[in-house]
């Protein structure tokens, strides 16, 4: 063989090779190596690049929230993963890619677990759980199966399948598991125990996991978490030994500075020396001008700690400087004011401040937070607490001014003129330094604005109470109208279109406050001090029925009060103060019987006479009251109860015989109930049911009547609304009736026909019932060339109408064969219908009347519509 032979076969040989290589079925030593080669560094390396540029994303994008245990992963952003799309979709087509043309390869399991993660990432639980599940199933190499599961784990947990997940932590903790798999598996079981609240478990995984990790920012990670988590189960030790380590593995400075804040808190003190350590190194905290966007995190702990060593004065001030910081940081500002309003609340007993706080809080507390519902309850309780004392106040004042003579209240008027003008000039003077000081301070980084809350608190110029003096009333009006305008009473009322409205750094000045201040810039003093005179005297209620509508306003404010005291607050001292006020001022209060009752309760047990005093009066005036039977059975409540249950039972079963029309024995349960059971929760429901069944064994009168009994014996029973509908039904089918006496149909038969089907409102069979029906005609009366149409009838119904029949024989023809077996409405069982023929005239009264019930009587009568 010449060379020229050799070197042919050579290079045939050479190129028939890498294209047999090629083959994805190839399993030869050449192929399997070109395709893991191929599959490796082609379409797998792709693929996991890209996924792992959506996951980094996921995790930089995380905003930890360091007043909680972080999350040991990043929760699944649909934004990002949304906003990249095309990227995952592109990483499950370039495993695939893997997966179709190197089928021998090493890479398939892989690639497929890419899918199996990108799926989970799309939302695809479903799918995801199927990916994993193939490779667990088909995959020959032990260890990339529990790597699929250990992302099972993630899949299942994602999607709420809990039980699910343990069901694989439990699988792959009896295996033996490669240390990379292992520490994968660690990982994901703490998610799903974080997940679950199972803190034990989340404490052992995670530190499993931390010790098969390489030092770096993840592991500092979750030493953070495992200290965060001792520190909560007041290991303080072990929490200590965790921030300790996060400073150990390259943390980011964000991570090492919460570390470091950690520390100080969970520092066993053992004696002065050590506190004066913490104190110190606090302040070098502050100092440091890296902190600066921590500031107020650094005072918030300082105030912990305080409160902590039991400092609760030294406390507050810090708490206050943490608002006062928290410039961009909404949230740890919302902890402070909520700590704050609870030092007031639980410690102080400084109900006003603590509402003031509690207020702030809840504006702008984000609402995943864990104690956001516990903020928002003792918000809306303190609320209503100012706003009852306020209620009680303003209105006590200004019945206090009513009765005064023209001579004092124009004297009080002038001087309270004057304290006010002065008090305007001064805060004139103080605005004008403040201007100054900040336009020569543009460097300054923390605004003074913040550091309290709204506090109202209601004091007039000459230092006592706003309200007590009602000229003050009318210039807070105009003052706020000169500042704000003229708004509405609602929440937010700061804002406008839905913008924060800013009067100094508004553009365009409010045309209502500069016309009002033109105005009074052209008025003398004199015509000045009589509009301000006469403002004064028009808020002072001179009239006896507005001087009635304060009273009543504050009787009601009265009892109010003193039930938050004694339920909300649990100040049972103030509120028997609050009750007993209430009784002295409005001795014929509608609320007597229940604050007799609620002071005979508190004293009891404390003074024996007084307690007697209340039970007495509560007996004579109100025996039949709960509060009477209460003082004499304190049983019963409880007593009731029993006989409500043993009603429900026999209410319920009087309610199997009427749906059965075992009338009679139905009546007998009712007198059983309400005989030997005469107070109970389930009377009104009884006694309805009576009225029902006296609807069909007595008829329409009797029936009425005892609607209207049942009306006005039982005004607050839930059945109420139900039993007034029934009432109305009636006298609407009174006039009904009236309304078909007058509806006369003729009775002459000798001319076309129409069918007609009436139907509940359904926009989807509106266009299928005509098709219907019109189908069914021409099948079975071709002849007839019959054609149906859709047709409003009223609010409720629609109309088909099939036309037309050359004669009632006909027509009646049709209507028997439409309401036999063969009906094309049998289908439509749900459809709640009515259908009848009708003669042309006919049609046109029926049409107009719109009452199905009017024509059927005549329409029974006069066609032969038997089967």
């Amino acid at each position: 063989m010449n060379k020229r032979k050799i070197l042919y076969r050579i290079l045939i040989i050479g190129f028939i090779l890498p294209l047999a290589a090629c083959s994805p079925e190839n399993s030869g030593l050449i192929g399997y190596s070109y395709h893991n080669i191929t599959a490796k560094y082609n379409a797998y390396f792709i693929a996991n690049e890209k996924l792992q540029e959506v996951l980094l994303e996921i995790e930089e994008a995380h905003q930890n929230n360091f007043n909680r245990v972080l999350k040991v992963k990043a929760p699944i952003d649909t934004t990002i993963v949304n906003a990249n799309k095309e990227k995952i979709e592109d990483v499950i087509k370039k495993a695939s890619i893997a997966i179709q043309r190197h089928k021998v390869s090493k890479w398939v399991d892989d690639s497929y677990i890419l899918v199996g993660i990108a799926r989970m990432l799309n939302q695809e639980y479903e799918e995801s759980i199927e990916t994993f599940k193939y490779v667990n199933v088909n995959s020959k190499d032990e260890q990339t199966r529990y790597v699929a599961l250990t992302y099972l784990i993630r899949t299942f947990t994602e999607y709420g399948e809990l039980n699910n997940a343990l069901a694989v932590i439990d699988f792959l903790n009896r295996q033996k598991l490669s240390k990379s798999t292992k520490r994968k598996f660690y990982q994901q079981a703490a998610y799903y125990n974080q997940v679950a609240n199972n803190p034990n478990n989340l404490i052992k995984y995670l530190s499993a996991a931390t010790e098969l990790m390489r030092g770096g920012p993840e592991k500092a990670k979750h030493h953070f978490i495992l200290g965060q988590l001792f520190q909560k189960s007041k290991l303080d030790a072990f929490a200590y030994e965790n921030y300790k380590e996060v400073l150990n593995n390259r943390p980011p400075y964000e991570l090492s500075f919460y570390a470091r804040l950690n520390m100080a808190q969970v520092t066993e003190l053992s004696k002065g020396e050590d506190v004066k350590k913490i104190r110190k190194y606090f302040e070098q905290l502050l100092k440091d001008g890296k902190n600066i966007e921590f500031r107020d995190k650094i005072y918030y702990e300082m105030a912990e700690f305080e409160l902590k060593q039991g400092n609760i004065k030294e406390a507050i001030p810090y708490y206050k400087s943490s608002v006062k910081e928290s410039v961009d940081n909404e949230r740890q500002k919302s902890f402070s004011y909520h700590k704050l309003g609870l030092l007031y609340f639980d410690e102080l007993k400084e109900y006003t401040l603590a509402q003031a706080y509690y207020d702030s809080a809840y504006q702008i507390m984000p609402k995943d937070e864990e104690i956001y519902p516990q903020v928002e309850t003792r918000q809306s309780v303190l609320s209503d607490f100012i706003k009852q004392i306020n209620t009680i106040n303003e209105n006590d004042s200004l019945l206090s001014l009513a009765k005064m003579d023209s001579t004092s209240l124009n004297e009080m008027f002038l001087t309270l003129r004057d304290e006010r003008l002065q008090k305007e000039k001064e805060e004139a003077e103080r605005e004008k330094r403040a201007k100054r000081i900040k336009s020569a301070n543009t460097n300054a980084t923390v605004s003074s604005f913040g550091d309290e809350p709204n506090l109202q608190t209601n004091t007039a110029p000459g230092g006592g109470f706003y309200f007590y003096d009602a000229s003050t009333v009318g210039q807070g009006r105009n003052t706020f109208k000169r500042t704000w305008g003229d708004r509405s009473l609602q929440d937010n009322w700061r804002t406008e279109s839905g913008q924060i409205f800013d009067s100094e750094e508004s553009d365009e000045p409010n045309k209502e406050i500069v016309a009002e201040q033109e105005e009074k810039s052209q008025m003398s003093e004199e015509e000045l001090l009589t509009q301000e005179r006469d403002q004064f005297f028009s808020s002072i209620p001179f009239e006896a029925e507005k001087q009635l509508n304060l009273k009543e306003e504050m009787e009601v404010a009265y009892y109010k009060l003193g039930n938050i005291y004694n339920f909300d607050l649990q100040e049972k001292k103030e509120a028997v103060n609050t009750y007993e006020t209430l009784l002295s001022k409005y001795p014929d209060t509608e609320y007597k019987a229940e604050l007799l009752y609620l002071l005979y309760i508190y004293y009891k047990d404390k003074d024996e006479a007084i307690a007697e005093t209340y039970s007495s009066e509560l007996l004579a005036k109100f025996p039949n009251s709960i509060f009477a039977k209460l003082v004499e059975n304190p049983n019963y409540r409880e007593e009731s109860n029993m006989a409500s249950a043993k009603v429900k039972v026999i209410y319920e079963n009087a309610y199997r015989l009427y749906e059965s029309g075992n009338y009679k024995a139905a009546t007998n349960e009712i007198n059983k109930g309400l005989d030997n059971y005469p107070e109970n929760d389930y009377e009104d429901n009884l006694k309805l049911l009576e009225a029902l069944i006296t609807g069909v064994t007595d008829g329409k009168n009797s029936y009425k009547f005892k609607l209207q009994s049942f009306l006005k014996d039982y005004p607050n029973s839930e059945l109420y609304e139900f039993a007034k509908g029934l009432l109305a039904a009636i006298d609407d089918y009174d006039k009904k009736q009236q309304q078909k006496e007058k509806i006369k149909y003729i009775p002459f038969f000798e001319q076309a026909h129409y069918f007609v089907v009436v139907y509940e409102n359904n926009k989807a069979l509106s266009g299928i019932l005509p098709e219907e029906i019109e189908s069914f005609g021409e099948k079975f009366f071709p002849e007839e060339d019959l054609n149906a149409g859709n047709l409003v009838f009223d609010d409720e119904n629609s109309m088909i109408l099939l036309s037309e029949f050359k004669d009632k024989e006909t027509a009646e023809a049709f209507y028997k064969k439409f309401n036999s077996d063969l009906s094309p409405l049998k289908n439509f069982s749900s459809l709640n219908f009515s259908n009848f023929i009708i003669s042309k005239d006919n049609f046109q009264i029926f049409y107009q009347a719109k009452m199905v019930d009017s024509y059927t009587d005549f329409f029974k009568l006069n066609y032969e519509i038997t089967q």
